[in-house]
């Protein structure tokens, strides 16, 4: 990833722990202040971390210990969320859109993570490399209001 104001790129680590959301979290807002970026971009990008980290944690399937690898820095003058993970090979972009309800009974809880990132990052790239799911989420550094 290719500096456009400060940092080269940032890494941080976490494991399968729902705790470790908070650190995520942090982490993100932290180098976002430091880039400052704006504040709509901030928010999808936690959002949308926040999103794919727990769908990780909750759903991928991996032998011993997982660990979860983010990548945060500029491609272009694009933000690059980069999200590594050691579970069973699953590309994002393949999972159609949930069926559209009509009643409340037909609500159900859940299946909305994806959705929610394809809606708030502004691009969606995906690869299985050594045995990693690679998921690279790209967002705006001016992102238009929605």
């Amino acid at each position: 990833m290719a500096s456009a104001g400060g940092e080269r790129q940032v890494c941080l680590t976490v494991g399968r722990e729902l705790r470790d959301l908070s650190r995520v979290t942090a982490w993100v807002h932290d180098w976002a202040e430091r880039e400052h970026l704006p504040s709509r971009v901030v928010s999808n990008l936690d959002l949308c971390s926040t999103e794919v980290v727990t769908n990780i944690m909750n759903h991928a399937r991996s032998e011993g210990e997982q660990h979860i690898l983010l990548r945060l820095g500029w491609q272009g003058e694009d933000v690059a969320l980069e999200v590594e993970d050691e579970g069973s090979e699953f590309d994002p972009r393949l999972v159609p859109p949930p069926t559209p309800v009509t009643s409340i009974h037909d609500a159900r809880i859940g299946g909305w993570g994806i959705p929610i990132v394809r809606r708030f990052s502004d691009g969606v790239h995906y690869r299985h490399q050594d045995g990693r799911n690679c998921l690279t989420l790209l967002f705006r550094a001016t992102a238009p209001p929605s």
